[in-house]
């Protein structure tokens, strides 16, 4: 499936059935799929919105010994009619990239954030609560993969 560029790969059975939304503690519970996008040979790849999953890394990622790692956060809010809304993300697209720039990160382009935060978000609305003060709180963040113990920008 491929939707405004990005490419989808979904759950074959979704967890949505065991999320209590009357107890939900901060932290504690994750969506089906998470936004995947990989930076490599000085081009970002098609972003993809695979199942939920770990993320594996050879120890001499630059992570570990650069601390290259940006994040944000945001909320999602859905009204009575199940429609969903964001607070401001184009700020928090520009404060990721502003970050990305001084952690020697490349930037990620606005139509991969926005595009893959929309389809993503479309793909698991499910898991937005409608309880009056209540929000599906979502983590954007960015590392350095790169191997090496050298300092320099990311790759």
């Amino acid at each position: 499936i491929e939707t405004k560029n990005i490419i989808v790969e979904k759950v074959k059975n979704s967890k949505i059935d065991q999320v209590d939304f009357e107890n939900l503690a901060f932290g504690s519970v994750f969506t089906d799929h998470m936004l995947v996008c990989t930076y490599k040979n000085d081009a970002w790849e098609t972003p993809t919105i695979v199942p939920y999953q770990p993320i594996t890394l050879d120890p001499s990622s630059k992570i570990f010994h650069y601390g290259q790692s940006i994040f944000e956060g945001m909320k999602a809010y859905k009204d009575k009619n199940d429609d969903v809304f964001l607070f401001r993300p184009l700020e928090n697209f520009k404060r990721l990239n502003t970050s990305a720039e001084r952690m020697c990160i490349p930037k990620l382009p606005q139509e991969y954030f926005m595009d893959g935060l929309t389809t993503l978000l479309n793909l698991d609305k499910k898991f937005i609560p409608t309880k009056d003060g209540s929000s599906l709180y979502i983590r954007p963040f960015m590392f350095a993969s790169g191997n090496g113990f050298h300092a320099s920008p990311a790759n």
